[in-house]
């Protein structure tokens, strides 16, 4: 009977109704909702267990029968992961014929592809048009976004969602922050929805030319420390949400209400779960999909760290559950200004140069509102500093060659580089006992900061 329960709500009382659909998850039970997720839930591992070529042969191997599984703690150790989207042929997870597709961004030599059916782009952005509209969007609003459309899924998300809604959308894309303003002042948008980092360099830009009205601020694609947020609020007088989400779950996992206090996360759609939780309830976020028939995921790491937020909010999304900012990644990928990052692409940049030595670091940092990435290098052999000039211009040289789009990025003010020359045998340091200890070649040294006032570090 369950599994019937969302398509008879949508076809009797909900249609295509965003205030009706606002006011079904200010007024659902939680035992409803977690009904309709088991019954989704059940039927999804009954569709990838007979139809996709990865889940069939991972549950044979590991003995895992869907018909008897009700709950995903069921499926035990079991978990679907990030390499195994990269280590096998996309078509080993569909269940049908795609007609949308999307990459995840470079932080390895292999990105993820993702595919969709069109009815399932359009049912996330329906679901994001909720949240939307829980914060005060309207069909009478002017919308522009900033989006970078590259094989990227936010800005196609964004326009689903808005096209529920019904209010007027122009694409601005991801153009230099300076023609940005200068082009899409005059249209009276009162409404941004824009990168994070991408946000700040705007930002600067409107505290010396002026702001104008502005609704609200949706941003996405990385976290916004407190300090930067209630800086950009304050420039542009108005408030700065934030979302949540990755290419996996096509960017709609979760999105603040106007308490600004988490995110509540799309439960029509997915089922989530905390795994490994500490004592303070923080461990890494896993989601199954329960409405994807091309592409279904199933018990997928997302690999932030996060946790279920309790306390009640008191906005109209109460029965939708609320997860934590993010607190960090489970392994060395970082989000920041310059977009995910990992070991991997600075590897490639490094290790080739032959005045460097082995040993090298690269720490996010955030010591006003843009994001800075220090990279942190040994040398061989001490160098006088015109030797140390030109081997920064290498480097730089170097890196404009093999990453033209975070070059791009840097130089359009997204987040600044920095590079630190130390003498041999820095960073590795030795313990007492003689143990050498592990070198951590990416770090997010950003929380650390996080208390610092900002209002110092802002440009004059």
């Amino acid at each position: 009977m369950f599994d019937r329960v969302p398509t008879l709500m949508e076809r009797l009382f909900l249609g295509r109704s965003i205030p009706r659909r606002t006011a079904l998850a200010r007024r659902a039970p939680r035992w409803l909702v977690e009904r309709i997720q088991s019954a989704e839930f059940q039927q999804t591992l009954r569709r990838v267990g007979t139809s996709s070529r990865f889940y069939r042969e991972r549950f044979t191997a590991l003995d895992i029968h869907p018909e008897r599984v009700r709950r995903p703690a069921d499926l035990g150790d079991f978990f679907t992961t990030s390499a195994d989207l990269r280590s096998r042929d996309t078509a080993d997870f569909l269940c049908a014929p795609p007609q949308a597709g999307f990459e995840t961004t470079g932080t390895t030599a292999k990105n993820k592809r993702i595919y969709f059916s069109n009815e399932e782009v359009h049912d996330i952005g329906f679901e994001g048009a909720v949240g939307l509209w829980n914060l005060g969007l309207r069909p009478g609003d002017r919308v522009v976004d900033a989006f970078d459309y590259a094989f990227w899924n936010a800005g196609i998300t964004l326009m689903h969602s808005l096209n529920a809604v019904g209010c007027f959308h122009m694409i601005g894309s991801k153009l230099e922050p300076a023609e940005f303003y200068r082009r899409v002042r005059d249209y009276e948008f009162n409404v941004l929805v824009v990168d994070t980092a991408w946000l700040v360099s705007l930002t600067e830009l409107a505290e010396r030319c002026g702001v104008w009205p502005v609704k609200f601020i949706l941003s996405g694609s990385e976290n916004m420390s407190e300090a930067t947020r209630a800086w950009v609020e304050r420039v542009w007088n108005t408030k700065v949400y934030q979302a949540y989400g990755q290419t996996e779950s096509l960017g709609a996992s979760g999105i603040e209400c106007p308490a600004q206090k988490g995110y509540h996360l799309n439960e029509m759609n997915f089922m989530f779960e905390i795994v490994n939780p500490n004592p303070e309830g923080y461990g890494e976020l896993v989601f199954t999909t329960l409405t994807r028939k091309i592409m279904p995921l199933v018990r997928y790491r997302s690999n932030d760290i996060t946790r279920f937020l309790d306390e009640p909010c008191g906005c109209a999304l109460q029965s939708m559950r609320r997860i934590d900012k993010i607190q960090g990644r489970g392994d060395e990928i970082v989000s920041c200004g310059m977009g995910m990052i990992s070991p991997w692409i600075f590897e490639a940049w490094l290790s080739p140069v032959a005045a460097l030595a082995d040993e090298w670091q690269v720490a996010v940092t955030q010591p006003g509102p843009r994001d800075v990435i220090e990279v942190r290098v040994e040398s061989r052999e001490e160098l006088a500093t015109p030797a140390l000039r030109d081997l920064e211009a290498e480097l730089l040289a170097r890196y404009e060659q093999l990453y033209p789009y975070y070059f791009k990025n840097m130089n359009m003010g997204m987040y600044d580089l920095r590079l630190r020359f130390l003498p041999r045998g820095t960073l590795r340091g030795i313990h007492a006992g003689g143990t050498r200890r592990k070198l951590r070649r990416v770090v997010d040294e950003r929380i650390a900061a996080a208390a610092r006032p900002l209002e110092a570090a802002l440009p004059r």
